[in-house]
């Protein structure tokens, strides 16, 4: 991924936010995967430091290109997200997202991309969910669909108990 795509995706997905990581969003295309979409980003504090956060459809980054250290990049999976809540104040707001029994506290986030990004990594984190949800009962679903399948070509004399076993076997991953 380049930094053309990393912008593009940025116009896509709105993101008017990123006051203070023009490095971080420079350093982007280096830590995304190919097939990442970047959903939304905005900038903020995590541990007292600016940060760009990103949220692509599989996981949700912390950017922080330092100016001694490097580069310090933080993810949560969307699946193990399992709660968001936000505050808005004057200018300025704050998200909190739990993850297990921790919680990432990013603060002084504009105030009218502080909703939209709440919002976003919920939405994000329901639909990663599931999909992952989805993809392990359709595996199971159509291993044994095939068993019962091969079950059938068993019983209509196509196939001997031998083959029978062989394929099961192969289908079964054993």
């Amino acid at each position: 991924m380049d930094i053309e795509t990393v912008l593009k995706q940025f116009k896509e997905a709105g993101v008017s936010d990123t006051f203070g990581t023009k490095k971080e969003v420079k350093y982007l295309p280096n830590i995304l995967f190919d097939d990442e979409i970047v959903q939304y980003a905005t900038s903020g504090f995590v541990n007292n430091n600016t940060v760009l956060v990103v949220l692509t459809q599989k996981r949700l980054l912390f950017v922080d290109k330092g100016f001694l250290y490097g580069v310090r990049t933080t993810e949560i999976p969307l699946d193990m997200v399992n709660g968001v809540s936000y505050s808005k104040g004057i200018l300025l707001g704050e998200i909190s997202v739990m993850n297990g029994a921790a919680a990432v506290g990013i603060k002084n986030i504009a105030k009218d991309t502080v909703e939209i990004m709440s919002n976003a990594i919920k939405v994000c984190s329901d639909k990663y969910k599931k999909s992952l949800y989805s993809n392990s009962n359709s595996s199971s679903t159509s291993t044994a669909d095939e068993i019962l399948k091969l079950k059938e070509l068993l019983d209509a004399g196509i196939l001997t108990e031998e083959e029978f076993s062989a394929k099961k076997k192969q289908v079964l991953g054993i």
